[in-house]
């Protein structure tokens, strides 16, 4: 919840198969934002964790609502 709040990032669980770049486009294309970075991380009971910073001009806050996270 900081990270939506404070840095503008939304955390998604992805398929570990998946890398930046498509992870990037498919944020893209569902919420219709612009993604500033992504940021992958691999657990260790092997599921992958997505962190997708947004640009300013869009609130992490508000497509959090409206996907259902908060």
């Amino acid at each position: 919840m900081k990270k939506v709040e404070d840095g503008n990032t939304l955390v998604f669980q992805v398929d570990i198969k998946a890398n930046k770049h498509q992870i990037k486009q498919a944020v893209k294309e569902l919420y219709e934002v612009e993604v500033a970075a992504v940021n992958t991380l691999i657990r260790p009971n092997g599921t992958k964790k997505a962190y997708v910073k947004l640009t300013p001009d869009h609130d992490a806050l508000d497509i959090a609502n409206q996907i259902g996270y908060i």
